[in-house]
């Protein structure tokens, strides 16, 4: 019995030393376990703390305009988020990086549905072509910039992108330049550049700037009044066919001497003959001051004209040289190889054109207050309005000079 009792003391003995062991085994695993889950985790919060410290770094480069590194998360950021990529690329594209200006198209064609990215897009694209030397993407973009379409508002930018296809001779940013020179929009007015644009488009044959400088003339916009030379523009571009061109001319005629409403309704019955509507009022209007058989007579010389002008068959200066034959009017022509007088005009556009977008609004408007004032001239008033006499047998010459 005695010896049964002891190997069962024994054996329960060891039973138990067996379960502390295991217990204590097991608290060890666990210990080494937690020990092992806590190193980790310290290491993924140290290795989050770099990532978050690069990532600071990082924005801070990229806010502070280094365009690699907003090309970089750009780049990251395309693969989850399509809208931090575009913030990036979009900032890189405004500091005239092609990359950043690829990824802006890149990301917004891959967003169809919203609507503001389909303008960006399409200012980006533009923009693309402009800086590949495109002139009318020079000038579609550089609107864009101006009015703020597609892209934020970027005047000075703008106003270059135009003014180089200006220099690239392209007339309609020619006649851009003289609009914008004194445009509301603009803060920095410049009526004289207006008149040097407008010049340089007439020179060219343009008959809008041929009008628009006319109009110049005509008001005292950057040069003094001038009815002579505002009506020889205003009906050269009516040679070439501007109906609104002829319209001008007739209001410029009108009332003006013993024979301006005779020259008056020629040009305002020409101008409604070629679809300028608010001529017919004012050439029934004239008609009603020099009478039905004026108006007949003056019919009857006009209708040849409207067979000239609309086969573009009129020689420069001829219907302006036939009209001073018939009623001796002084309006200056050219002989050939030579010009207008246009010694007023500036030669070249204002160089701070750029640089008082920048200065202080009250300085400008001084400046501009001593700078933009026009001298009227009487350029011999008296002479130019004496009575004109029409000739009774004088025929309309059509050759050139």
């Amino acid at each position: 019995m005695n010896t049964i009792g002891i190997a069962i003391g024994v054996l329960g003995l060891s039973l138990i030393l067996i379960f502390v062991w295991m217990i204590t085994l097991s608290m060890r695993r666990r210990r080494m376990e937690d020990e092992k889950i806590a190193k980790e985790e310290a290491y993924r919060r140290a290795l989050q703390r770099m990532r978050d410290q690069e990532r600071k770094e990082r924005l801070f480069k990229a806010e502070s305009g280094h365009i690699p590194t907003m090309l970089y998360l750009a780049k990251e950021a395309e693969r989850t988020n399509y809208k931090e990529a575009f913030f990036w690329y979009e900032k890189a594209a405004q500091m005239d990086n092609l990359n950043g200006m690829y990824g802006v198209v890149r990301i917004c064609r891959r967003m169809k549905d919203d609507l503001i990215l389909k303008e960006k897009l399409h200012f980006w694209e533009t923009y693309i072509r402009a800086i590949e030397g495109d002139l009318h993407a020079k000038l579609d973009a550089g609107k864009a910039l101006i009015y703020g379409r597609g892209t934020d508002v970027n005047v000075v930018k703008g106003l270059s992108l135009i003014h180089e296809a200006a220099d690239h001779n392209m007339m309609e940013a020619i006649i851009f330049m003289g609009d914008w020179s004194v445009s509301k929009d603009n803060i920095s007015q410049s009526p004289t550049d207006s008149t040097y644009w407008y010049y340089k488009a007439a020179k060219m044959d343009d008959k809008v700037g041929m009008m628009k400088l006319g109009l110049n003339y005509l008001k005292g916009v950057g040069v003094s009044i001038d009815h002579r030379k505002a009506c020889y523009w205003l009906e050269r571009a009516s040679e070439r066919g501007n109906a609104e061109a002829m319209y001008y001319a007739g209001d410029a005629w009108m009332d003006y001497g013993v024979n301006g409403n005779a020259i008056s309704y020629i040009w305002l019955f020409l101008s409604a003959y070629f679809g300028f509507e608010p001529a017919k009022l004012m050439r029934d209007n004239v008609g009603t001051k020099i009478g039905v058989d004026s108006v007949v007579g003056l019919q009857s010389l006009a209708k040849p004209l409207q067979k000239k002008i609309a086969s573009g068959a009129v020689h420069p200066h001829s219907i302006i040289r036939a009209l001073n034959k018939l009623y001796k009017r002084p309006i200056p022509i050219p002989h050939k190889g030579e010009e207008v007088d246009d010694g007023e005009i500036v030669e070249s556009p204002s160089k701070d054109i750029f640089e008082s977008l920048d200065e202080d609004m009250e300085a400008y408007k001084q400046e501009s207050e001593q700078g933009n004032i026009n001298e009227v001239a009487s350029l011999e008033k008296d002479h130019y309005e004496e009575s004109f006499q029409p000739q009774k047998s004088v025929t309309f010459d059509y050759t050139p000079r």
